[in-house]
């Protein structure tokens, strides 16, 4: 039998992100949004995008996170010399591969296989995805 680790999520995910997720085990618990609580969620996913971007050091990991806050893309390409095209693509790919966050799903709880990515993932950040016993 295959222990599942719970850790609280609360937070917008990607659309493709759950069902990547399950495809290894985990099991996802989500809930969808009504548009103020998606309105809601959608700030806070900004402002946490927008952590990340403060505190990113290499070119690769400042584009990725420049793709999550598009709004700030003009002044945040012009200071770190990135292209608007570079940018785009970046986004291009990860819509494809993960989705967007039109299907307004917020995971609430992710349950992990034991030695997973999805464990191994959550313990790097327990702050932000603090384990439930």
């Amino acid at each position: 039998m295959i222990t599942l680790l719970k850790f609280k999520q609360d937070k917008l995910w990607r659309d493709k992100a759950p069902s990547m997720m399950e495809a290894y085990g985990s099991i996802i618990h989500i809930k969808q949004l009504s548009d103020t609580e998606y309105d809601t969620q959608l700030r806070l996913k900004l402002d946490e995008e927008t952590a990340e971007v403060i505190v990113a050091q290499a070119h690769k990991e400042l584009l990725e996170e420049l793709a999550d806050v598009y709004e700030v893309i003009d002044a945040l390409c012009a200071l770190h010399d990135i292209s608007k095209d570079e940018l785009l693509a970046v986004q291009r790919k990860k819509y494809e591969s993960r989705g967007g966050f039109y299907e307004r799903t917020l995971v609430t709880i992710a349950e992990h296989p034991a030695g997973s990515f999805g464990e191994q993932y959550c313990r790097t950040q327990p702050e932000k995805y603090p384990e439930i016993v």
